[in-house]
């Protein structure tokens, strides 16, 4: 027997043995709008993908070629997500087919719930996905809906990086994000990668190009991105600067074996770039109006201990998102004064202390001469002097 038909014979039962255990619920009231062959065809796939997805092993084979990473990444992310905690019940959240439709000549969406019931409570909807099926040389192979749903996205390329975007781009915003992509390689010894940026709207327009039309956990929130992965990035608020975690891309390369300091990266990344959230105005919150917060409440609370301030992080920064924190903005300010002291080979240092406390005061003693005894103080010189 010819080695492809063999393959094929053997995928065949594969799908058909997962298929007499459907996994996914299908109501009676659901409508079909394709021929009889081609539904069951169907079904028998996505049959095939939740059971593989319930054990954790999905196959290449289901999975479109076309943003293969993505959707593995999405379908893996499933997995696991029939148990509700809080009562340890593995089951719980039955998935339910809830439409299914043709979008071309060979794809259909697909929408899939997960849906869970406690006694005497109303329904609770955990999840609720979007996949496209396609018809691919005789069998039925799934991606997120990322490529439907950007197809009348326009295009635009600035130096390594190709933005999709609904609207006209912010070049200036473009170029220096392109600029920052080639400092962070060049300072950490990388080639500056080729990446594609999608430009959304807010968080929740992510979910859905990523396939998730709801998730119970991350409703209502809308400041966020998603990235570096694969060379891809989902970016909030239609702005083009991406360097907050660009940053943390190129140095966890550099980092190698050595485990992150994340206060000192948050830090040098809010200093280098952005603290990753955008403010009401859709721009990027960037170092200097995170310090003139920090001086108006230093002005309103005069008795603030520096130190306390750092290892407490109280949420002092209220008109912005929770996740901007007052201890990454000193971190930045420490970065910034190692970076003038000695240069990239001490922010190389820095980012190399390992993790925890203990070694981020032992290696800034070393490089700046600031450690516990003199934080304060020398914190606040530091916002004093700081344009």
């Amino acid at each position: 027997m010819h080695k492809a038909k063999i393959i094929s014979f053997i995928l065949s039962l594969f799908v058909l043995s997962a298929h007499a255990q459907s996994v996914l619920l299908k109501p009676d009231y659901l409508n079909y709008d394709i021929d009889s062959t081609t539904k069951n065809k169907i079904l028998t796939s996505l049959d095939t993908l939740f059971a593989q997805i319930k054990r954790n092993k999905i196959h290449p084979s289901l999975i479109d070629k076309d943003n293969a990473w993505l959707t593995t990444r999405m379908v893996e992310y499933l997995s696991g997500k029939e148990l509700n905690k809080k009562l340890n019940i593995t089951d719980f959240y039955k998935k339910e087919l809830i439409n299914l439709y043709p979008i071309s000549s060979s794809e259909y969406w697909i929408t899939v719930a997960y849906v869970g019931c406690d006694v005497d409570k109303p329904p609770v909807i955990r999840l609720i996905v979007n996949l496209v099926a396609k018809q691919s040389e005789n069998q039925i192979v799934f991606s997120t809906p990322l490529r439907y749903l950007t197809k009348s996205w326009k295009t635009e390329i600035i130096g390594n990086i190709t933005y999709y975007t609904k609207d006209r781009i912010n070049r200036e915003r473009a170029n220096m994000f392109d600029k920052r992509n080639t400092k962070f390689a060049t300072i950490f010894g990388s080639k500056p990668e080729k990446l594609n940026f999608y430009l959304c709207t807010n968080f929740q327009e992510i979910l859905q190009l990523q396939g998730n039309e709801y998730v119970m956990n991350l409703n209502g929130m809308i400041n966020d991105g998603y990235g570096v992965f694969n060379n891809t990035i989902f970016g909030v608020m239609g702005n083009e600067d991406f360097s907050h975690d660009l940053f943390h891309h190129y140095t966890e390369k550099f980092r190698g074996d050595v485990k992150i300091n994340l206060p000192v990266e948050e830090g040098i990344a809010y200093s280098w770039g952005n603290a990753f959230y955008a403010n009401k105005s859709g721009e990027m919150i960037g170092q200097k109006e995170l310090v003139e917060e920090l001086r108006k409440y230093l002005t309103g609370n005069p008795k603030t201990n520096m130190l306390d301030l750092y290892h407490n992080n109280p949420k002092i920064f209220k008109n912005y998102p929770p996740k901007v924190t007052v201890k990454s903005t000193i971190c930045s300010l420490l970065s910034d004064e190692v970076e003038r002291v000695k240069g990239m080979e001490g922010i190389k240092a820095l980012i190399k202390c390992g993790p925890g406390d203990d070694n981020f005061f032992k290696k800034l003693n070393e490089i700046v001469s600031i450690d516990q005894t003199n934080f304060d103080k020398e914190v606040r010189r530091l916002i004093r002097e700081y344009r």
